[in-house]
């Protein structure tokens, strides 16, 4: 019987284990006002980090005006609006955008996407932890204000990055 050769490595099993529960990071990008450049930050900070090695999945919670996909010069087919309706699952309207970022597209215009109720908004946080795709980072592109969706999806993020520009309005809004 020919003995193993290879070197044992007792630590592969716990570097496994780790990667296995290392959690996702959630940082909420958002504003009290629109037109700030809150999606401009969050895309560029999805690229740097992917640049960094990051697996990096934008999530366009604008959900009422969604403008990553138009940022990004992308046709999505499908949007959480087919999530919301059951017709697809997260992993199946994930697109692929620049350096490798992973794009979850919302409907623009669509009435009943800025509409959700608390309970919808807290069924799609529990989809995105139910995901078996490997994430380092969870960028959140919320909305502009202080309106539910924004409130919970920046309650559900370890972190939250409020942007402004130097108008009054956009500092007193932020505040809010």
């Amino acid at each position: 019987m020919a003995e193993n050769t290879q070197p044992h490595d007792q630590a592969a099993g716990l570097r496994i284990m780790t990667q296995a529960i290392r959690p996702v990071k959630v940082i909420a990008i958002a504003s009290g006002k629109g037109g700030v450049g809150k999606t401009n930050v969050t895309v560029n900070l999805g690229v740097a980090l992917a640049a960094l090695g990051k697996e990096v999945v934008l999530l366009d919670a604008d959900l009422g005006l969604a403008n990553i996909d138009v940022m990004l010069g992308l046709h999505p087919q499908y949007n959480l609006l087919h999530v919301l309706d059951g017709t697809k699952s997260l992993r199946d309207i994930i697109v692929e955008g620049p350096s490798g970022l992973k794009i979850i597209p919302a409907a623009s215009g669509v009435k009943k996407m800025a509409e959700l109720s608390t309970a919808e908004h807290a069924g799609m946080i529990q989809a995105f932890s139910e995901m078996d795709q490997h994430i380092d980072v969870l960028l959140i592109d919320s909305a502009a204000g202080i309106a539910d969706s924004v409130i919970t999806f920046s309650k559900a993020a370890q972190e939250v990055i409020v942007v402004v520009c130097d108008e009054p309005a956009s500092i007193t809004d932020a505040y809010a």
